[in-house]
């Protein structure tokens, strides 16, 4: 499933143009608010980072449309990222909530039991919620746009997905992450090339010496270090980055949906006025 999935998000990304949208959205954003971090303005950027996340969905419903209709009229794009938004938010919301209710009557036995302000324990409840929640969650997007379900039934569905193929789940959160490291090492050795002269007076130290050094500065210490230019190189390279990634993620994570999703039939129908559903 894995290998397929992915000979067909490196074909799809090369012959569907439209499929970078995402990644160049979310690249700009990333350049500015890594621009304005440099420059000083962390509440300015803190502000842009948070609406670009709000909107984020709205580029996820569009990448899905394509990938499912192939349209690409610039009127039936804006339509689906508009008509896909709030299918796709809402059961995230849901879901959100649902972890942290979990999380809240988990912790009340803990706290009983003498562990509720042990930092150890809480941060592996926490993990021990969220991870399973993420794994079973992630096809939410897809089923939204492409089987038009209800909220509960989109993640109904999700789970049921990711059931059929649980190490194919598996396999597309470990294929992503070590594309998201060389993708990151490539991004940062060329930062590196690029910005060799800026760091000349530190090649005599030895590693440790060197990750001591740097763990010590402070924003203003790399401002004065990298200069002007620097700040606008790295704030290129940070998009550059996120441009390449997000749309590769999206794209893989769809072929995965379509991979897993062929192996079961999809039931269409409609919900009556009490809530029952009939099939067509």
């Amino acid at each position: 499933m894995i290998r397929s999935a992915l000979g067909n998000t490196f074909s799809k990304l090369i012959h569907t143009p439209l499929l970078w949208i995402s990644g160049i959205y979310t690249g700009t954003c990333m350049t500015g608010v890594i621009w304005l971090e440099f420059s000083g303005n962390m509440f300015l950027a803190g502000k842009i980072a948070m609406l670009a996340f709000i909107a984020f969905p709205f580029f996820v419903g569009m990448t899905n449309h394509i990938l499912n209709t192939g349209e690409s009229s610039a009127r039936s794009l804006l339509t689906a990222g508009l008509k896909n938004f709030f299918p796709i938010i809402l059961p995230c919301i849901m879901l959100g909530g649902m972890m942290f209710l979990m999380v809240l009557l988990l912790s009340i036995p803990l706290s009983i039991m003498g562990f509720g302000e042990d930092p150890y324990t809480l941060s592996g409840l926490m993990l021990g919620v969220s991870i399973p929640a993420l794994i079973f969650s992630l096809y939410i997007d897809n089923v939204a746009v492409c089987e038009k379900r209800k909220i509960f039934d989109t993640l109904k569905r999700s789970m049921e997905l990711v059931g059929l193929n649980f190490f194919g789940a598996i396999g597309y959160y470990i294929t992503s992450a070590l594309f998201f490291v060389a993708v990151s090492l490539f991004g940062a050795f060329l930062w590196g090339i690029i910005l060799a002269d800026k760091f000349t007076r530190f090649i005599g130290m030895n590693m440790t010496t060197q990750q001591e050094t740097f763990s010590q500065f402070t924003m203003t210490d790399w401002q004065t270090l990298i200069g002007p230019e620097g700040v606008i190189v790295t704030s290129v390279i940070f998009g550059i980055v996120t441009l390449i990634i997000v749309p590769f993620l999206l794209v893989f994570k769809f072929q995965c949906y379509r991979e897993v999703s062929d192996q079961t039939p999809v039931e269409f129908g409609e919900y009556d006025e009490k809530g029952r559903w009939y099939k067509y």
